[in-house]
Formats: C-alpha cells, sequence, structure tokens
C-alpha cells in the first residue's frame, strides 16, 4: 500500500511537470521522421502477464521488431531525436501512465520483452513476482548499460549470457528486502543517475580534460580582456559585480552546453574548417544565451561588452584548437624523424588535393610532400595548404635534381598522350608514378 501510494502520487505530480518536456519531445519526434510518437509494445509483467508498455519512439516507424531486441551504443537504428532520448532516458516519460494503470511501479525489475520470456528459468522465475517499474538497482548500475556491448559479439547473445544474469541477481538481492524509504532512496538516485548520465563524463575527462580546461581559460581570457578594452585601466568604472559574475557564470553555463551539443566530440587533432563553422555556430548561440542570463541579474551591464567577449572568445577558441592541432602533426613527425623519408611530388592542384594533404599529414607523417606542379599558368607560386606549386611537367628534370623525390601523384586523369610521356619520364629516373583516380576503386566512382 505504501508503494501504490507513492506510485500515484509521483506518477500524477510527474506527468504535470513533465507535460511541457513531452510536449517538445513530441514535436521533435514529428519533425525528425513519420509515423506514431508513441512506441507500444508488449512486456512481461506482475505474475508474467503481459501489458503494453509506452516509450517515446526512438527508431523509424517502420523498422518493426527487426534488429536486435536491445539497444547498443550508438545504435544505427535510432533516429536523430531517439539518439537524445536514449542518452536522457526521457524515452520513459510515458511509463508514468503504465504506473497510473498499476501496470508497472516506480521501484521494480525492469519488464523484458516477450523474446525474453526463457531466460525466467529456475530462481530468475522469482523476479516476476514483483511489480516491474522505471527505477531498480539495475537502473544506476548499468545506467549507460548500452556501451557495455562489445563491437565484435552478437548485442543478443552478450545480454543473454552476461548481462541478464548480473541483472536478475541484483534485483534478487535487492527486491527480497526492500522498504518503502529504501525505495524512496532509490527513486531519488535513480534520478540523478539519469540526468547526470546523460554525458559520459568519465569519457570526456579521459579524451577532452586538456582543450576543456583550456576552453575555461580562454573563457576567462576573453571576458577580462573585453573588460580592459572596454574600460581601460579606469577601474571605477568597472562594474565589479558583472565582472565577478561573468568570471564563474559563463564557464559554468558554456562549458557543460559545449559538451552536451557535440563540440568536443570532434577530436582537436582533426579540427578542420567544418569545425571551425560548427565552433562559431555554436558557441555564439550559447553566449548569446549566457549574456542574457547575466543580463537578467545586471540590466546595468554593458551591451558592448558582448559582442567583443564573444569575437574575442571565438578567436581565441579557434587559434588554440589551430595550434593545438598543428603540436600533433609536429609530434606525430617527429615520432616519425628517424623513419625513412618518402619524398612525393604532387601533380594537379584541384579540389583533392586538401583531402588528400589531409591523409598524408594525419596518416602518413613520413611522407615528404615537396610540393605541387600543374600546367595552369595563372596559379603558379601559389600554396595550397603551405606547399608551394613549384613549376609544371616541363620542369621535371630542374624539380627532380632539387628535391629527389621518388614518388609522383597524379590527381586527375591525363590524356593518352600526356599518361605516356609522364610513364616514360618515371621510367628513366626510376620515380613511381601513380596515378589516383585510374586506381580501384575510384575507377567505378568517376
Amino acid at each position: 500500500m505504501c508503494q501504490r501510494s507513492i506510485d500515484l502520487i509521483f506518477a500524477s505530480v510527474g506527468l504535470v511537470l513533465a507535460a511541457p518536456i513531452m510536449l517538445l519531445i513530441i514535436i521533435a519526434i514529428r519533425i525528425d521522421s513519420i509515423g506514431n510518437v508513441i512506441f507500444s509494445q508488449k512486456r512481461l509483467g506482475f505474475k508474467g502477464k503481459h501489458f503494453m508498455m509506452h516509450k517515446f519512439r526512438k527508431f523509424p516507424s517502420d523498422w518493426g521488431n527487426a534488429g536486435p531486441g536491445v539497444t547498443v551504443a550508438g545504435d544505427a537504428r535510432m533516429t536523430s531525436v531517439g539518439q537524445f532520448l536514449e542518452r536522457t532516458k526521457l524515452d520513459e516519460l510515458p511509463q508514468l501512465w503504465n504506473i497510473l494503470l498499476g501496470e508497472m511501479s516506480f521501484v521494480g525489475p525492469r519488464p523484458e520483452s516477450l523474446r525474453y520470456a526463457d531466460l525466467f528459468q529456475g530462481k530468475f522465475s522469482l523476479i516476476l513476482n514483483y511489480v516491474p517499474g522505471i527505477f531498480g538497482p539495475n537502473q544506476i548500475a548499468f545506467r549507460n548499460e548500452s556501451e557495455l556491448y562489445p563491437s565484435d559479439q552478437d548485442p543478443e547473445e552478450f545480454y543473454r549470457n552476461v548481462l541478464f544474469p548480473q541483472k536478475a541477481e541484483r534485483d534478487l538481492e535487492y527486491f527480497a528486502n526492500n522498504n518503502c524509504l529504501s525505495n524512496l532512496s532509490l527513486i531519488f538516485r535513480g534520478i540523478w543517475v539519469s540526468l547526470i548520465g546523460s554525458v559520459n563524463w568519465q569519457r570526456i575527462i579521459e579524451l577532452y580534460s586538456v582543450i576543456i580546461l583550456l576552453d575555461i581559460i580562454l573563457i576567462e581570457l576573453a571576458w577580462g580582456t573585453s573588460s580592459l578594452l572596454r574600460f581601460g585601466f579606469h577601474f571605477e568604472k568597472i562594474n565589479l559585480p558583472v565582472l565577478t559574475t561573468g568570471i564563474w557564470l559563463f564557464p559554468l553555463i558554456l562549458i557543460p552546453s559545449m559538451i552536451i551539443s557535440g563540440i568536443y566530440r570532434h577530436p582537436v587533432r582533426y579540427f578542420s574548417i567544418h569545425d571551425v563553422g560548427r565552433l562559431i555556430k555554436t558557441v555564439s548561440f550559447l553566449w548569446l544565451l549566457s549574456y542574457l542570463v547575466m543580463f537578467y541579474f545586471y540590466r546595468n551591464s554593458s551591451f558592448v561588452l558582448a559582442p567583443l567577449t564573444l569575437i574575442l572568445l571565438l578567436f581565441f577558441m579557434i587559434m588554440i584548437r589551430i595550434l593545438y592541432r598543428e603540436h600533433y602533426l609536429k609530434s606525430k613527425k617527429n615520432n616519425h624523424f628517424h623513419a625513412t623519408k618518402i619524398n612525393l611530388l604532387v601533380y594537379g592542384a584541384n579540389r583533392h588535393c586538401v583531402p588528400l594533404l589531409s591523409l598524408l599529414e594525419l596518416r602518413f607523417p613520413k611522407v615528404q610532400i615537396v610540393g605541387f606542379i600543374d600546367d595552369k599558368k595563372i596559379i603558379r607560386g601559389r600554396f595550397i595548404s603551405k606547399y608551394k606549386i613549384i613549376g609544371c611537367e616541363r620542369d621535371l628534370d630542374t624539380l627532380y635534381k632539387l628535391h629527389n623525390f621518388e614518388h609522383i601523384w597524379v590527381t586527375f586523369i591525363p590524356s593518352k598522350d600526356k599518361q605516356e610521356r609522364l610513364e616514360n619520364w618515371c621510367k628513366q629516373n626510376n620515380v613511381n608514378l601513380t596515378i589516383i583516380f585510374s586506381m580501384a576503386p575510384f575507377t567505378y566512382l568517376h
């Protein structure tokens, strides 16, 4: 009776409080993909009785029951909104209705789908003696269960043989001795774990702690510098409460928001022009949001500081990422310093060159690009990235004596006469000729 009273009160209050969030989720799902907003599936309930459990839909509506019965990290079946719902666990909100109907409880073992009914044998059959719930010991211990599945194993087999026995043992241990107080504690712990676990903080810290720390410093530097530029050294003009509030408020808003928005999912060592655009758009929006929060508390804060700080912040963030990337490339080259260098001449300065350079720089540091040659006179002497266009086909003899290259890569399909000339020249000088787009698989991709 105690648990049922908690269920009715919490579910009623939860539906009222979550109504605006659920409305936004419904709109997002409708925009993202066609089909029903709610996904309903038969599950094993109390005493093995079947009931329809409800969730917000994470997969395309026409997917059906194809694929594994578990959701793995980065599941290719998930829609864009579904990925967000899976990380935040907001897809579980419709189960508040299941609780009101008495089919579920706030605290109980997770209801399994019918395809796993055969697992409830022997002592594990006792789990069906409890009303299934949203929160349980496994929802805390296995908050990010989707990340536990090995990438080289069948997820269903792994769940059956490894995860289910562990979860079943934990459920039996807890529900054999639970009480109203322990269930209340479990609910609040489950809500906290669901919120904080929406971001894999350990992975973020391990992979991106350095750049996050640098971004915090850059936020403080941009805020302080803009204040100095705005007011100079006339400290009596500086609004000290605004300055000190910005020091702790802006990192507090910007950094977690940048983590959630995915800025740190793109490794800095591969920082590209696409990442520049993404950084500008995301940081500009988040900075505007942050400054509106500041303006809410301090109506007398200077409007000039908002664009000035944003310009400085974007400049600092972009530059530190470029320097970080160059440091990474330099360290990779230093690691191959004693390795035999491969001198390469690239023939053809066209749109294919930039991705080609990125591939060679990041993946093959022992390749030494001596430069480009191209037959178009108008671009001679210019640069692609940091590599100069040093001549044309007629300069091959001179360039060979200067740079002693062993390979020529051609980034276009040459005419028959040109290809014959290049092949003859390379054969005479013992240079390897590679016409990239005449090789498989590029031949059938043209």
